[in-house]
């Protein structure tokens, strides 16, 4: 089991309180709406971005769009999240880094690792957001949250 914890001496929150999260909206929007059988909304989401310090290499104290922390738990900026309303199907959407990030960075996180450390149902980079979200046909109405 996966968990949010911002230190080694704080609290450490299951990754499951988000998918339970994702369920009380999925739950709350099929009360509220009726989409029809031939429906196939999504809540699509966009994360928060790192903001630079004027003209410097250096970002002001990154801090996650409040409705993506409750919804995916997420922690790295530049990310996006969809939620199938009728099948509550997470999908979270992560930067591609280039390889020479890893010499500031350490190991540079994968696909599967996302998905892991999230406990999402699927993980895509962000640049294939539109062909793998947007552009699917069998949805036929998106909420966008930014």
């Amino acid at each position: 089991m996966a968990f949010f914890q911002m230190g080694s001496h704080t609290y450490a929150v299951p990754m499951t309180l988000y998918r339970d999260n994702r369920m009380k909206v999925v739950n709350e929007l099929q009360r509220a709406h009726n989409f029809g059988s031939d429906s196939n909304p999504m809540v699509l989401l966009q994360g928060g971005d790192n903001i630079s310090h004027y003209d410097t290499d250096v970002d002001y104290v990154f801090r996650q769009e409040s409705y993506f922390t409750y919804l995916f738990g997420v922690t790295e900026p530049g990310c996006y999240g969809t939620v199938e309303i009728k099948t509550g199907r997470s999908t979270l959407y992560v930067p591609r880094l280039p390889e020479e990030y890893a010499v500031w960075m350490g190991p540079l996180l994968g696909l599967e690792d996302f998905k892991k450390k999230y406990e999402v149902d699927t993980v895509y980079y962000v640049d294939e957001v539109s062909a793998c979200a947007i552009g699917a046909k069998h949805h036929n109405r998106i909420g966008f949250i930014r």
